[in-house]
């Protein structure tokens, strides 16, 4: 019985330095954060794929970014010792898409040099594809299509992980999963019931900003197989 709890900070600090140690110190197992690329090749921690005065990241050099926004390095500096799951914003429907796929390559050359315990996700197969060998991968999902199909492609793409949003997810879907050898960390906004359902449910890890509730609620589940 196994749960991890992915922290990313409450939604007015995520991406940002100091909310990844925060979840440390909260009792997360790692973090999630959202890593695109600026106009001079730049790795950046941003969700959003534009400023709020209307500058896309990907059309900006790094210099001309706000301070507040980090370096994807240095993030990686503040979570060593956590896992992070570094979700790549390159999804062919985003703004600023690049399909040669140039962000997915620097992450891995900046990985390549360093020494992080560190998973890829993504809303594309081309990315994770490409990043499949060289870390741990998973496929990111929001879809009302059958959970079969969805596991299916996971497993033909040769990828072990799948990061499905929490109303997509129930016991047909974990059996599912656990057919194909597939773990599952599930990404979710909803409160502690639903985390407590979850966990019960066997998921493999909790992708949320409430990293004190979902640590009580893998702590129970413990607990509870304990004393059976």
């Amino acid at each position: 019985m196994v749960a991890l709890v992915y922290g990313h900070g409450p939604d007015e600090t995520i991406n940002r330095l100091g909310s990844f140690a925060r979840c440390r110190e909260l009792g997360a197992d790692g973090v999630e954060l959202d890593v695109r690329r600026t106009a001079d090749d730049k790795l950046v921690a941003i969700h959003d794929h534009a400023l709020a005065d209307g500058r896309h990241i990907a059309e900006t050099k790094r210099a001309d970014l706000p301070a507040w926004i980090p370096d994807l390095a240095d993030v990686l500096d503040e979570c060593i010792g956590m896992r992070v799951n570094i979700e790549i914003k390159n999804f062919p429907r985003d703004p600023g898409f690049d399909s040669s796929q140039r962000v997915t390559e620097l992450v891995l050359e900046l990985l390549a040099d360093r020494n992080d315990d560190v998973l890829v996700s993504c809303f594309d197969f081309a990315c994770i594809d490409l990043a499949k060998g060289s870390v741990p991968t998973a496929m990111l999902y929001l879809s009302r299509r059958p959970a079969a199909d969805l596991l299916d492609a996971v497993a033909r793409h040769g990828h072990g992980i799948v990061h499905p949003y929490d109303t997509m997810v129930d016991e047909a879907f974990m059996d599912g999963a656990r057919e194909r050898g597939l773990a599952v960390n599930v990404w979710l906004d909803a409160g502690v019931d639903r985390m407590r359902e979850l966990v019960a449910l066997g998921v493999d890890g909790l992708i949320t900003s409430d990293v004190t509730g979902a640590r009580q609620q893998v702590i129970y589940e413990q607990g509870r197989g304990e004393a059976r």
